[in-house]
């Protein structure tokens, strides 16, 4: 049997996982690993037993002396688009971690570089492999609800994941789009996707209310006196090398930041309201200090109301016609991230690179969700309700 050979470029906390998941799979075969940082690039290969798999300090030099045919892309958001571009014209297939891209613009750029090679791309919304939207998805566009009118979906990060957030590269807009593009993509396409229609406008309201700076009590954890702060970092969704966790200074350890520091301009939670061209309007909220992390979703129609708890694993459909209520258990179908989504969402792209069939979730979604979530930003940072053009849409 023919098997995929695939590369990965960044290895951190994603990336890390993905070649795990490559390296364990029957029809995949991890050829090359691309690291700037030849510290985690060997650190990592270590603990991972790569003793065979090249090991390649940039992606112009990857794609020289590589020997793949798709590559994993998860860098951060801001070197998306120059990787993705430089991996298209090479004539890689690829799987690109989501967002597509911090801007529209930008995944315009991408897109083009896919039409001008004829090469498959796959945005990381993985989320549309989870058996609980997988099967919303179905049901909503399945006529059992009726005419849609409104979707109402929410995510409740964990207290330290959303933490993170603060400290790392997503702290500033620029690198990422804002936090809702960054963390929620997922959720702006899960929500499009039901919607089944181009968003023509949006609202939205959000602000840093609590992660503020005069509760700054040191700028990095390894030397604050509050050992008892809930933030204090203990190495939290992030993949650091022993030389990360060890090094003399704060510049080598680059998420030892105070989560109160003043060198950030996201926001810590956040509403949003989106208006589709079928009528269909949504609403979505961001909330970072949740006990246990979930995402909701309840699309309401006007024969049923359907209602989906990630925590719950399970969704329930309340008809208004007959009076019965039904549940589906959507329990994870693998031990992968995002409830088994990871693994099967990686299964689908080998399978599309191997049989030559198109991806389920293409550079159309990566381009409709950064454009609603530019939107979003753009609303809240002006206090306006912004239309979003049919031409937002086009590249």
């Amino acid at each position: 049997m023919r098997k995929c050979k695939m590369a990965v470029i960044g290895f951190g906390q994603r990336g890390y996982g993905y070649v795990q998941m490559i390296m364990a799979h029957p029809a995949a075969e991890l050829t090359a690993v691309c690291e700037s940082s030849p510290d985690r690039a060997e650190s990592f290969a270590r603990e991972l037993g790569l003793k065979n798999v090249p090991l390649f300090r940039s992606v112009d030099e990857l794609i020289a002396k590589g020997d793949f045919e798709a590559v994993v892309i998860t860098l951060p958001d801001y070197l998306h688009c120059e990787s993705a571009i430089a991996c298209c014209n090479a004539g890689k297939h690829i799987m690109l971690e989501k967002p597509m891209a911090p801007t529209a613009e930008e995944c315009r750029r991408i897109i083009r570089a896919i039409v001008r090679n004829d090469c498959k791309v796959q945005i990381g919304f993985v989320l549309r492999h989870h058996p609980m939207f997988r099967r919303v998805i179905r049901i909503a566009r399945s006529g059992e609800l009726g005419q849609i009118l409104n979707i109402t979906s929410s995510e409740h990060i964990g207290v330290m994941h959303g933490a993170s957030y603060m400290r790392r590269w997503h702290r500033r807009i620029a690198n990422s789009g804002g936090f809702v593009l960054a963390k929620c993509s997922h959720d702006i396409d899960i929500i499009s996707t039901v919607a089944d229609a181009p968003a023509v406008r949006v609202a939205s309201f959000g602000s840093l209310d609590f992660f503020t700076p005069d509760k700054l009590k040191h700028p990095y954890c390894s030397q604050c006196p509050d050992e008892a702060c809930r933030f204090r970092f203990k190495g939290e969704m992030v993949r650091m090398t022993e030389r990360e966790k060890n090094a003399p200074s704060q510049t080598e350890r680059p998420f030892d930041l105070c989560v109160y520091n003043d060198d950030k301009d996201v926001v810590d939670h956040q509403v949003a309201i989106i208006d589709f061209a079928n009528g269909i309007k949504a609403d979505f909220t961001l909330n970072l200090f949740a006990q246990v992390p979930k995402r909701t979703i309840c699309v309401a129609g006007t024969e049923a109301i359907l209602y989906a708890d990630t925590a719950d694993e399970f969704i329930t459909v309340h008809n208004s016609v007959t009076g019965k209520t039904r549940k589906i258990d959507c329990k994870a179908e693998n031990t992968s991230g995002h409830g088994g989504s990871d693994g099967t969402f990686l299964n689908d792209f080998i399978d599309c690179v191997l049989n030559d069939r198109p991806f389920g979730v293409d550079f159309r979604a990566g381009l409709s969700s950064t454009v609603i979530g530019n939107a979003i930003e753009e609303a809240r940072l002006t206090d306006k309700v912004v239309e979003i053009p049919p031409d937002a849409y086009c590249w």
